[in-house]
């Protein structure tokens, strides 16, 4: 406990891992839907061009290299597409200077992070929503911005479960319907 009495991290930094499971849950659900899209047009494009070459044109073969250029770009944004994301928040934080040793603690009226920089307290009220995964909490601040909270910044499962369970019991107490 710290001394506001809420439940709080040991000091920590962020990770590449946590801005990776960033840019995985900030995706949006329509870039899936966009990826099969592109599935099927360049299948659609592929027969086309097949079709024109078994017909005996050789005036589509350009369109063959191009469309093979696409799929070799398409398929290596869908493979390492939150890894160039996870990559560009890292650097991004390298940058601001944010890569600091910080504490986090869940008070009864706000969501307060610490570090060698200052304190930064966020009332529950402005906090638009918590998203819990299987080894982090992000606390958002705005619609894309979220205060990460790894598990690893708990001395046991126990202390991050606590943590967890006390900052949504804040956020849904402030966010009644």
């Amino acid at each position: 406990m710290s001394e506001t009495g809420g439940p709080h991290t040991l000091p920590f930094r962020y990770d590449r891992a946590d801005f990776l499971a960033l840019a995985k849950l900030g995706r949006p659900r329509i870039v899936g839907w966009l990826f099969k899209l592109a599935w099927v047009l360049f299948a659609l494009a592929a027969l086309l061009i097949a079709l024109c070459m078994l017909n005996g044109s050789t005036r589509v073969l350009p369109y063959a290299f191009a469309l093979l250029a696409l799929l070799v770009v398409y398929l290596l944004l869908h493979r390492f597409g939150y890894d160039i994301s996870a990559w560009a928040l890292d650097r991004m934080a390298r940058r601001s200077d944010i890569l600091r040793e910080q504490t986090f603690t869940v008070a009864a009226d706000c969501f307060r992070a610490e570090s060698s920089r200052g304190k930064t307290e966020v009332r529950w009220s402005a906090v638009p929503r918590i998203v819990e995964d299987d080894t982090r909490v992000f606390v958002y601040s705005t619609r894309h911005q979220a205060f990460i909270v790894p598990e690893r910044a708990f001395a046991t499962r126990a202390d991050f479960d606590a943590f967890a369970a006390a900052a949504k019991h804040h956020w849904e107490r402030h966010h009644r319907l």
